[in-house]
């Protein structure tokens, strides 16, 4: 028993003795946060001797490994930390990231081009999925040509993207959930499009690129660029980054125009099908509407649809669809969240949709703040 005794001080010793990084996380606000994204610079975690992406871990204050991803974000060299923690309303919580070996984190963040089906470039994490259309869509027999980003309702935590194209008819639901949403030639699901003159400006073309920056555990990202197109005789350009975080059901959207103009509204939202309820705030707004692509839409529930843009108008009922405006600068970055949910899929009701949304907008708004503590 003192052998053991003796051996376990000695492990305790060793691990307090490895070079560690101590952060503490604070949420500032009365709402809790359910795993909400922490964010720490590379340039912060490569201050501890002996770190690699490989050997990074993140440990709790019972010194239990934390699931982590590091970031790339495109480049050859790692630019952030990432790990999920809840927070009580005005809780401080305390990490120590330091060297190891990472556990088996399983994804929960994935997203892939999808040459089998015409260029689609489609995404998801355990809550929810989506997809955008490429350039092969363009000269298929359906001839989509749409910035529109469609849903595809999920009542199930796992992955099902690579299953769904695989099986090819997920516009059944056999379980996990399907593809009950119409988007056509419009915003679909929370794109953005120039709004001048009153009017929406579409694209040309599909998606010109698509280039996954990270994929998983946590986070899936894809840089999108679109072809040059006319916005009221003015050519302009868009690179379009999108980003989903593990369980949660908003998409960070950063959209980039660049074109000669000084300044241009720009409009993100939702259209507007067979809608049930539509509310909104100052910065944000949440809809409840029919599935839209359904034959028959009393057994394949509501879908839930949200968009928060800090500083921008809200307007619920424009060209047929519910946007948030603001102008950007060329070369300004437009950011805004977009997100989903499903009245089979975790969301009962309208008052449950606003509540995720609030906690969308607090975690976009005020997020958790990271103090590294010098020791």
């Amino acid at each position: 028993m003192m052998r053991n005794s003796i051996f376990g001080a000695a492990a305790l010793l060793a691990a307090s003795c490895t070079p560690a990084l101590n952060v503490e996380v604070t949420n500032n606000t009365q709402l809790e946060r359910d795993d909400e994204t922490v964010e720490i610079a590379w340039s912060e975690v490569a201050a501890l001797e002996g770190v690699t992406p490989e050997n990074v871990v993140v440990l709790d204050d019972e010194r239990e490994q934390v699931p982590s991803q590091v970031l790339y974000r495109g480049e050859a060299e790692p630019q952030a930390l990432i790990f999920q923690t809840d927070a009580d309303a005005m809780q401080t919580k305390r990490f120590r990231i330091t060297t190891g070996t990472r556990q088996a984190y399983p994804a929960e963040a994935y997203g892939r081009q999808v040459p089998e089906r015409y260029d689609d470039y489609a995404w998801e994490n355990n809550k929810v999925a989506y997809r955008l259309y490429g350039p092969a869509l363009e000269t298929s027999p359906e001839k989509l040509v749409t910035p529109g980003i469609d849903v595809w309702v999920k009542c199930t935590d796992k992955l099902v993207i690579d299953e769904w194209y695989a099986k090819g008819d997920y516009h059944h639901n056999y379980g996990d959930g399907m593809d009950c949403y119409k988007v056509g030639v419009t915003l679909g699901s929370g794109a953005s499009v120039p709004f001048v003159d009153g009017k929406f400006w579409f694209m040309d073309h599909n998606y010109a690129t698509a280039r996954t920056l990270d994929n998983g555990p946590i986070r899936t990202t894809v840089e999108l660029t679109y072809a040059p197109f006319d916005v009221n005789g003015t050519q302009v350009s868009l690179v379009k980054t999108i980003s989903l975080d593990a369980n949660q059901r908003f998409n960070r959207m950063d959209n980039l125009y660049e074109g000669e103009f000084t300044e241009m509204p720009v409009a993100a939202g939702f259209v507007r099908h067979d809608v049930k309820q539509l509310t909104n705030g100052d910065d944000w707004m949440g809809m409840c509407e029919a599935a839209s692509d359904s034959k028959d839409p009393v057994r394949d529930g509501d879908i839930y649809l949200g968009v928060i843009l800090p500083g921008g108008e809200m307007m619920p009922d424009t060209l047929g669809h519910a946007v948030a405006v603001k102008s950007v600068k060329s070369g300004q970055t437009l950011s805004y969240y977009a997100g989903s949910g499903w009245s089979q899929g975790g969301v009962d009701d309208m008052n449950e949709w606003i509540e995720e949304i609030t906690a969308a907008n607090a975690a976009a708004t005020k997020p958790l703040q990271v103090t590294i503590v010098k020791k």
